[in-house]
C-alpha cells in the first residue's frame, strides 16, 4: 500500500512540473507571435491603452467638418457661415505679420487683402491678396502666405522713387519704369530730376541712363523737358537751355562737354546752347552780356543795327 502511495506522489509531482514549464512558454510564445505581426497591428492595443477612450471618433468628427468647410469654400459656400465655423477651430486670423513697406501704409495693406475681424485663415484667399498688393502703386512685389493657425505672413518690396514728373501744372512722383507712384511731394523727394511734358515719363530713364555717361554734365542738369515727344532740352541748375537734336543725342553731349571745358555753361552771360543742327552750335548771351558785347564792338568801331542784340 505505501508502495502505491508514493508512486502516485512522483506522478503527480510530475504532472506538476510539466505544468509550471508550460507556463513559462507562455510569454515567450506571445511574444513570438507579436513579432510576427505587422507594425500598425502591434501598435494599435498600445494605443488603445494609453489614448483616451473616444478620441478616435474625436478625430473622425473634426477631419470630416473641417473637409465640409473647405469644401463649402472652394465651391463658394456662404463666406460669413464659413468663417464663424472655421473660428471655432481656431483658424480665425488674429496675426497680420508685415515687412518692407515703408511709403505703404499697414492700413492700406489690410486693406488691399481684405482682412477684417472676423476673417479666417481657411477661407483667406493668399493668392487674390498678393495679387491686390501687387496693384498698388508703390509696391514692385509681394509674398502672401498662410501661417497656421492663425497668421498671415506679408513681405513686400517697394519701388524706388526715381524722378518728378510734371505736366501742366501737376507734379507726380514717378519709378524708374515711368509709373506713378503718388501724387504728393513729400519734402524727402524735392531734390529729385524733373521731367516735363507728356510722355517724358516712359522716357526717362533713357536720357538719364545716356547723361550718366557724362557725369559732370549730369551733375549740373535740374530739368529735362521733353518737346513735342521727339526731343529732350536740358535746364542746367544755373539756368542755362541746351537744345538737344532728335537723333545722335550722344554727340551733341560731347561737343556741350568741350565747349563747357573752360566753364562756359556755368557763365552767367549764357542762356541757351542750340544743338539742334549737327554742323553748328548757337550761342543766346542774355541781356546785359549781349548788351556789353555790343558796346564793346561799337568802341571798336563796328556799325551794328539797333534790333541786333546778340
Amino acid at each position: 500500500m505505501r508502495a502505491l502511495i508514493e508512486k502516485w506522489k512522483k506522478r503527480k509531482d510530475r504532472g506538476s512540473a510539466s505544468k509550471m514549464q508550460l507556463d513559462s512558454m507562455v510569454p515567450r510564445a506571445f511574444a513570438y507571435e507579436q513579432r510576427r505581426l505587422p507594425f500598425y497591428r502591434r501598435i494599435i492595443p498600445m494605443a488603445e491603452t494609453w489614448l483616451p477612450k473616444g478620441i478616435g471618433w474625436g478625430l473622425s468628427i473634426g477631419f470630416l467638418a473641417v473637409t465640409a468647410l473647405y469644401g463649402a469654400t472652394i465651391s463658394g459656400g456662404n463666406q460669413s457661415a464659413l468663417e464663424r465655423a472655421s473660428a471655432v477651430f481656431g483658424l480665425k486670423v488674429e496675426a497680420v505679420l508685415i515687412t518692407g513697406q515703408k511709403e505703404v501704409s499697414e492700413a492700406e495693406i489690410l486693406t488691399a487683402l481684405g482682412i477684417n475681424a472676423d476673417t479666417s485663415l481657411l477661407t483667406f484667399n493668399a493668392y487674390q491678396g498678393r495679387k491686390n498688393l501687387e496693384a498698388i502703386s508703390w509696391i514692385a512685389e509681394a509674398s502672401v502666405q498662410k501661417l497656421y493657425p492663425n497668421k498671415i505672413q506679408v513681405v513686400v518690396q517697394e519701388q524706388k522713387p526715381f524722378a518728378l514728373w510734371q505736366r501742366g501744372q501737376y507734379v507726380s512722383l514717378i519709378s524708374y519704369d515711368g509709373s506713378v507712384l503718388s501724387n504728393r511731394i513729400d519734402p524727402e523727394f524735392a531734390d529729385l530730376p524733373l521731367v516735363v511734358g507728356h510722355g517724358a515719363q516712359r522716357k526717362a530713364a533713357q536720357i538719364f541712363e545716356v547723361l550718366a555717361q557724362y557725369p559732370s554734365l549730369a551733375r549740373k542738369t535740374r530739368a529735362v523737358v521733353y518737346v513735342s515727344e521727339r526731343r529732350w532740352d536740358l535746364y542746367f541748375k544755373n539756368g542755362v537751355q541746351a537744345k538737344l537734336p532728335e537723333v545722335d543725342v550722344e554727340d551733341a553731349l560731347e561737343k556741350l562737354l568741350v565747349f563747357d571745358e573752360d566753364g562756359s555753361l556755368s557763365r552767367k552771360d549764357i542762356t541757351l546752347v542750340d544743338m539742334r543742327l549737327s554742323d553748328r552750335m548757337f550761342v543766346r548771351m542774355s541781356k546785359d552780356a549781349a548788351e556789353r558785347r555790343r558796346t564793346t564792338l561799337r568802341g571798336l568801331g563796328a556799325n551794328l543795327p539797333k534790333e541786333v542784340e546778340t
